[in-house]
């Protein structure tokens, strides 16, 4: 029965966008390293992602948040020169996010960053070391039994109304 619901899980993630093949990394607007921005310059995910302590979703950073810090050069590598180039290019800016749950599943972040104090990386994992935005979505992210196992671990709700709706 189990695979059924994952099988049917999976079926409604790609059709929601959340399933990717993994042939081709998408295509994101600027080259990204979470290695140098969360791991080198130890900046907090929260920087970046506003709204995941207080809101029900995390944001992806807009333009405005990367040149917050990016105006000006950050070092000698000129890596970050890009982020300027691409904001006088104007137009649509817009991160691809790869990792979605189905409409009828509700997740909070700020219940969990907040309420029950859980750190990013306990569901995101080593995010300081990846190099790149993920390619396809984080299956620990996407795996109902993997909520259901943190949830009975730490004695939270775990009854089918705490996540479906």
């Amino acid at each position: 029965m189990r695979c059924l619901w994952v099988a049917l899980l999976c079926v409604t993630a790609s059709l929601s966008g959340a399933c990717s093949s993994g042939e081709s990394q998408p295509e994101q607007p600027l080259p990204f390293s979470h290695a140098v921005h969360a791991g080198q310059q130890a900046i907090a995910c929260t920087d970046c992602h506003r709204g995941a302590m207080v809101r029900t979703q995390a944001s992806l950073p807009s333009l405005g948040v990367c040149l917050s810090c990016h105006m000006r050069p950050q070092g000698e590598s000129g890596r970050d020169q890009v982020v300027r180039e691409r904001a006088a290019q104007g137009g649509a800016f817009r991160w691809v996010q790869v990792t979605r749950n189905p409409g009828h599943v509700y997740f909070s972040h700020r219940a969990h960053t907040s309420f029950a104090k859980m750190e990013c990386a306990e569901c995101h994992g080593p995010v300081a070391s990846w190099s790149r935005p993920p390619a396809q979505p984080i299956q620990k992210l996407v795996d109902m039994g993997a909520c259901m196992s943190c949830h009975r671990e730490r004695g939270a709700p775990n009854e089918c109304k705490t996540c479906h709706r």
